[in-house]
């Protein structure tokens, strides 16, 4: 390869990287990045004896797919390992639970040889240094005849907006009785 040949090579190449470059910082100032900070002051999940119920995990998660509102009444279990899914407001008394919204996703794996069984799931929680807020569903699980039982319930903390709360989540418990 000449010298004449290989400068072009060198100067086709460095237009080509520096296309890349702009392209790519392009995109990149268009990706905004969120920092969920799952060491909050206080996450806890746990139940008061409840038979069947264990430990909870807890992750950073959406509100599911086909959300409207937030659940109320009684929650029902259906069928032998299936899942019940509650979505509650951050909010106490709160009912608007939206699709794609930023939650906090408790999930229990429950077993235990029942025929049915009805517990209070409790969740409390606090937006920064706002109010402490409460909401409670009833969840039942059985099929009515004395079997070995599992299921898993998925309890979701809708915040109200895409993004985390600016001022944070000072608190979030889940209590099941």
């Amino acid at each position: 390869m000449n010298n004449k040949n290989r400068v072009r090579a060198i100067y086709t190449s460095t237009a080509i990287v520096a296309i890349a470059l702009a392209s790519g910082f392009a995109l990149a100032a268009v990706l905004t990045s969120t920092t969920v900070n799952q060491s909050a002051n206080y996450y806890q999940g746990g139940n008061t004896g409840a038979n069947g119920y264990g430990a909870a995990t807890l992750v950073v998660a959406t509100t599911p797919a086909a959300t409207s509102v937030c659940t109320s009444g009684t929650l029902t279990g259906a069928s032998n390992a299936g899942t019940v899914t509650m979505i509650v407001s951050s909010t106490s008394g709160g009912t608007v639970c939206t699709t794609g919204d930023f939650a906090e996703e408790y999930s229990f794996a429950f077993s235990a040889t029942i025929s049915s069984q009805t517990n209070s799931i409790t969740v409390t929680s606090q937006v920064g240094a706002g109010a402490v807020q409460t909401n409670t569903e009833a969840v039942h699980l059985g099929t009515g005849v004395s079997v070995a039982f599992t299921q898993t319930v998925d309890v979701f903390v809708d915040y109200g907006a895409v993004n985390p709360p600016a001022t944070g989540v000072a608190v979030l418990d889940v209590v099941v009785q």
